[in-house]
């Protein structure tokens, strides 16, 4: 008998076709004054704060409101940094909603990028959600709309 037992890990994949050179969306991910450009939405309750310490166990902080009613502060560790290729981070992410804390969460983000004929192949694959509800927010919702942020950025970069 054991007493372990054996959980699911709760994992999500996205992915969207950039059209920017790997180069380019990496450089996006990794420079805080591009932060602050594309990581929340365009407005007055857009404000971004950001510092990188770009190497293996450096830390990417992020302070940003995606919503009006939202404040998110993401402490990202770097667990794998392979130059326009890949990331690997490991995510402290705590959030307020309306004022009430949301429950925090603790994950490990992957991105990959590949070259494509029109620009880059972007992939994240994101593990350890506490609930398949948190898993299906952020596939359907928080990484969609990151991708949109991100790549309406690349455009107004051309």
């Amino acid at each position: 008998m054991s007493l372990t037992e054996s959980h699911p890990v709760l994992r999500m994949q996205a992915w969207r076709e950039l059209r920017a050179a790997p180069a380019v969306v990496f450089d996006a991910l990794v420079d805080p004054e591009k932060h602050m450009e594309w990581l929340a939405p365009p407005g007055s309750w857009g404000a971004v704060e950001s510092t990188v310490d770009l190497r293996v166990g450096g830390v990417w902080e992020s302070r940003f409101s995606p919503t009006p009613s939202t404040r998110v502060h993401d402490v990202q560790t770097y667990v794998a940094i392979e130059p326009h290729h890949r990331l690997i981070t490991d995510l402290v992410s705590e959030a307020t909603v309306d004022g009430k804390p949301a429950p925090a969460l603790r994950s490990r983000i992957e991105i990959t990028l590949a070259p494509t004929v029109w620009g880059t192949y972007m992939s994240v694959e994101q593990t350890g959600f506490p609930s398949a509800e948190m898993r299906d927010f952020f596939e359907t919702e928080v990484w969609q709309r990151g991708f949109d942020r991100l790549e309406a950025f690349l455009a107004r970069r051309g």
